[in-house]
């Protein structure tokens, strides 16, 4: 299993301006929004700009192959910037800094690499992240929809470990209650500062971060995302892989968790009631509710034939009742 680097988190006003002090040839992983919102902000030029196409691992091996050798790489920007820039530094062995300009998913906190193979998300890699500069200006200039959106990724931890639970007690998979409490542990802290995560306050913003790292941290020791990845990442891998459309995670991840927590019979109001606080949109913008039929109806086979984790999904039946159901509950009666 891949041994835990604690990362160096500098957060505060005006932090990215750091990056003009780095040594080297520095390449810059970036997107075309989040690059001009940083040049608003930072007066700093690199030595070379890729700008992210897709998370296709041919993608990403073809920019390996052709951008020039680098002393440094910087992502900035959000996941597809911070994995992109993760993976080159993988291949390459060289220094990386991580600049997020949004805190939608846990990416920049990680040591694997999200990519798609077939329009599937497969994980590579293994780096860790050891600097950060989270500049609050910067990523308050992200829409706070999008910000909040990365709570989903701690939230997820009330179905999935329930949902681990279930795999050690009816399939024997290992199961680690240390692990469990601190998940617990992080789940509470999100809970308690759920006002400021939704309002995108500083103390929201380090909120997120920390509860990333720490998340990231016990996953990392048990070799496992067990404790904060279950049935309702998979409604999220579903639905991108019937729509092959790109949507924000944390959106997909708290609808799983919205049609989860009803499967599970786990606690389904305090989690939309947490959702609500926290800002979380579960019914998904540009996802129509056929879609969602769609993905509840076939999510038992496409586990099967992903060969997904053990979870409620191959316990409990989704009957066409449930699915009704569910999608009243979501969407109101049609």
């Amino acid at each position: 299993m891949p041994v835990y680097i604690a990362p160096q988190i500098e957060s505060g006003v005006g932090v990215a301006g750091k990056l003009r002090d780095l040594p080297g040839t520095v390449l810059v992983t970036t997107m075309e929004i989040p690059w001009g919102l940083f040049r608003a902000h930072v007066n700093w030029t690199p030595s070379r700009v890729y700008f992210v196409e897709n998370m296709d691992l041919a993608t990403l091996e073809r920019a390996d192959r052709e951008l020039p050798p680098c002393d440094v790489v910087v992502g900035i920007g959000g996941g597809s910037c911070c994995d992109t820039a993760k993976y080159l530094a993988w291949k390459r062995g060289c220094r990386m800094v991580l600049v997020p300009t949004i805190i939608s998913v846990d990416a920049p906190l990680t040591n694997m690499v999200a990519v798609r193979i077939d329009k599937t998300v497969k994980y590579v890699g293994d780096i860790f992240p050891r600097e950060l500069l989270v500049d609050y200006d910067l990523i308050r200039q992200a829409p706070a929809e999008l910000n909040r959106a990365g709570a989903a990724d701690i939230a997820s931890i009330h179905t999935a470990l329930y949902d681990w639970d279930l795999a050690h007690r009816l399939r024997g998979e290992a199961y680690d209650p240390q692990a469990a409490q601190l998940a617990v542990e992080c789940l509470a802290e999100l809970d308690r500062n759920a006002a400021d995560v939704h309002d995108v306050t500083p103390r929201g913003i380090d909120t997120i971060m920390d509860l990333y790292r720490r998340e990231v941290e016990f996953c990392a020791r048990i070799g496992s995302s067990r404790p904060e990845e279950g049935s309702e990442h998979l409604i999220a891998y579903n639905i991108e892989h019937i729509t092959r459309r790109h949507f924000v995670h944390g959106d997909l991840v708290a609808l799983g968790i919205f049609l989860m927590t009803r499967l599970q019979q786990n606690g389904h109001e305090w989690a939309v009631g947490l959702m609500d606080r926290l800002g979380l949109r579960y019914r998904v913008p540009d996802v129509a509710r056929e879609e969602v039929r769609q993905c509840l109806a076939t999510l038992k086979a496409f586990v099967d034939k992903q060969n997904m984790f053990f979870s409620v999904v191959d316990e409990v039946p989704i009957t066409d009742v449930f699915i009704d159901d569910a999608l009243d509950a979501l969407y109101g009666n049609p």
